[in-house]
């Protein structure tokens, strides 16, 4: 197996989801008390994936969508790349996250912050065509 690198170091990686965490948690705020333990937990998670997210697509970036593999003596090709994988598998789990996260969020505060700039709508379809950051 090759020495893979990674982009963050872990003390990167925990200062980037401690802050995107306090992103969401200050966009989530008017949230319900009796949903707010539900909340917490989408918001950890949601911090953790975009996180990653970001270092997956850096990886792609740098590695590219495709590597090489070889089973056997003869049997040898290129596959998609293990970053890609990842990047498919979790951008689906973060938008159902935050399409949940958006579901608990009052009705006035959706329609109110769906005109700004920065509503949480607008946050993921940004995310998801790279504009994260």
């Amino acid at each position: 197996m090759e020495n893979f690198e990674s982009i963050y170091t872990d003390k990167q990686r925990k200062t980037k989801i401690k802050k995107e965490q306090q992103r969401l948690e200050a966009i989530f705020e008017n949230i319900e008390n009796n949903k707010r333990k539900t909340v917490e937990k989408l918001i950890e998670n949601a911090a953790f994936m975009a996180v990653t997210l970001e270092e997956t697509r850096q990886i792609v970036a740098r590695d590219g969508v495709v590597e090489a593999y070889q089973n056997g003596e003869n049997q040898k090709g290129v596959k998609k790349s293990a970053a890609v994988e990842v990047y498919d598998k979790m951008v689906n789990t973060y938008s159902k996250v935050i399409k949940q996260l958006c579901d608990l969020m009052p009705a006035q505060i959706i329609l109110n912050k769906g005109e700004e700039k920065n509503s949480p709508e607008k946050e993921i379809m940004d995310f998801i065509k790279g504009g994260y950051g």
